[in-house]
């Protein structure tokens, strides 16, 4: 079971990793034309939508986790609890990974580091969605039998 939490954190730091990875790239090749500015009239057709965008990948990420991981049966063996588990992860943190990478292609099509505030939100909340044994025990409600075997 150990090995599950484990290639679940391993997903983890690689989604974490690759939007870092674009916004430090991103950064790098427009440091010398980066501009801050949030007015919306200035980049008209990005400002409005990728920051909701970003911010709407946010709050569905939290919905669909929670929903996908309440219809976990808890009468269910381990094994299929945390395969849903980690489908539940997979889902909310694609979606995290999704408004992040939006508002950083935002910021290096339009060079505004406004479009990174949301990013940057997007990220926090994905570094924070880290699966650890405790968030997992908590999400699924696990007794003793079966927090000894995760």
């Amino acid at each position: 079971m150990n090995s599950k939490l484990k290639t679940l954190q391993i997903i983890h730091l690689a989604l974490c990793s690759g939007v870092f990875l674009f916004a430090m790239v991103t950064i790098l090749l427009n440091k010398d034309r980066m501009i801050f500015d949030a007015k919306f009239e200035t980049t008209f057709p990005f400002n409005p939508i990728f920051p909701i965008m970003g911010l709407a990948t946010l709050a569905g990420s939290i919905f669909l986790k929670k929903m996908l991981i309440s219809k976990i049966n808890p009468s269910d063996f381990l094994d299929s609890k945390i395969a849903q588990y980690q489908s539940a992860f997979i889902v909310g943190s694609a979606l995290l990974e999704g408004g992040a990478l939006l508002n950083i292609v935002g910021f290096l099509i339009t060079t505004n580091a406004f479009f990174l505030i949301f990013g940057g939100i997007s990220l926090f909340f994905l570094i924070r969605s880290r699966p650890t044994k405790d968030k997992v025990i908590s999400d699924l409600q696990l007794q003793y039998p079966e927090t000894e075997a995760l």
